[in-house]
């Protein structure tokens, strides 16, 4: 039997409930990047999740089932990036749609002459804008909670909604916004000069190689010493963050609480402002 029922969010959003400690525990075990955080932490964490199910409406998409297993999974990474910041940051997102696996969308697009452009695209996630939901493949999410893995659907999404917050109905630019009482002396134009910085760099990597390498589980172990001697470093993060500044936003956000020391040894006054701007600091903690 369901702790939450399999009408899972009309029943949480009438009766505030916790989380049993069993699941919590077992969500915690299988979410690596959890690990390292401390108790105190993780009660933090434990009860923004409960937030987050509390407020947010939660279903299954194409015939998908939201266990609690899932949804209890979903929220307590979600809750990460704000973990030390706050969910008003969330208060735009009402609705999270989880798909079985990756789902076909219409994409549509209006280039300087006028002339419109449309296409279809399968997706692992996306987040909408103007208070729009966030929709997940239950698949993608999955796997990328491996320990292998060097990606986040969920934090990945969620971060674009706070990239959103800044730009209300215009949409993410990869500047997010700056909270007074957590962000006190972050200025505009350092986050910009710093992120375009990495972010052009970044570019040019991925432009330089044919096929873009990154290391994986499935990696030969003398993967990096082959590269080295080819004067080549392996790529941070996902390729994918190359296609614009709202993406590398979303993607460096993966990688700073999934593989921070990539991200800091590349990129290392990016990753202290992403320091500055979450309030974490993971490598700390590993």
């Amino acid at each position: 039997m369901q702790w939450l029922g399999r009408k899972i969010t009309q029943l949480f959003r009438r009766e505030r409930r916790k989380i049993p400690d069993a699941l919590w525990r077992s969500t915690v075990a299988s979410l690596p990047m959890l690990r390292r955080l401390s108790q105190n932490e993780l009660y933090g964490l434990k009860m923004m999740a409960e937030e987050l199910l509390h407020t947010k409406t939660i279903t299954g998409a194409r015939g998908f089932e939201v266990t609690d297993d899932i949804a209890v999974s979903i929220v307590a990474q979600a809750a990460l990036p704000v973990l030390n910041l706050t969910l008003d940051l969330y208060d735009d997102i009402h609705d999270i749609v989880v798909y079985p696996g990756a789902f076909v969308v219409r994409q549509k697009q209006v280039d300087q002459t006028g002339l419109v452009q449309e296409w279809h695209e399968t997706l692992a996630g996306s987040a909408m804008d103007a208070s729009g939901p966030v929709v997940l493949s239950w698949e993608d999410v999955n796997e990328s909670t491996d320990f292998w893995s060097r990606r986040n659907v969920v934090i990945h999404e969620f971060a674009h909604k706070i990239d959103m917050k800044r730009h209300e109905r215009r949409g993410a630019n990869g500047c997010p916004p700056f909270l007074v009482p957590y962000h006190k002396g972050m200025q505009v134009d350092h986050w910009q000069r710093v992120f375009t910085t990495a972010f052009e760099d970044f570019r040019r990597r991925v432009r330089s190689f044919e096929r873009p390498m990154q290391i994986t589980a499935d990696s030969p172990p003398d993967l990096l010493h082959q590269l080295h001697e080819q004067g080549i470093r392996p790529l941070p993060m996902d390729p994918y963050a190359g296609k614009n500044a709202a993406e590398f936003f979303a993607v460096a956000s993966e990688a700073f609480f999934v593989s921070p020391t990539h991200l800091a040894i590349d990129y290392p006054d990016l990753y202290h402002l992403m320091e500055r701007y979450y309030l974490q600091r993971p490598i700390s903690h590993a």
